[in-house]
């Protein structure tokens, strides 16, 4: 099968650089699927699985809010955050899942913005469990 090269990168480290034969992520209208030579392409991505196929296998990581570039066979994935899912701290993900709950219960008396951030920090939250739960992230890590 034919190969592209995949980089996502954040802000704080390159999460991953190789070359692979699938990619599959959220984008703001819609689940994408991309293989070799696909159609240049610029869409913004939403929290959400991203699964890999290469030819050794698949793998599973999560990515947050950013951006995609597919240009001369390599997609690009600039995101806030983006994790493999053996390095999911699912209680962790569990605990900011319940902090941004505990936070939207008094939606009232929080600013419009404060109350959007809740709102990503639990879909984000969300997302890292499903993944990490899914594929063997660590239930006790700290």
């Amino acid at each position: 099968m034919k190969t592209f090269r995949l980089r996502i990168v954040s802000p704080d480290q390159v999460v991953y650089d190789g070359d692979v034969e699938f990619v599959q992520f959220m984008g703001m209208d819609g689940s994408y699927g991309i293989l070799a030579n696909h159609a240049p392409l610029m869409t913004a991505t939403r929290p959400g699985p991203l699964r890999v196929r290469t030819a050794d296998g698949e793998t599973t990581m999560v990515v947050t809010d950013g951006f995609a570039e597919m240009s001369g066979n390599v997609l690009t994935i600039a995101a806030e955050a983006g994790e493999r899912a053996d390095e999911i701290d699912v209680a962790r993900a569990r605990a900011a899942e319940q902090k941004a709950r505990d936070l939207l219960a008094n939606r009232a008396s929080l600013a419009a913005e404060d109350a959007l951030k809740a709102e990503d920090a639990l879909r984000r939250a969300m997302v890292r469990q499903l993944v990490g739960q899914r594929t063997g992230g660590s239930a006790d890590r700290g």
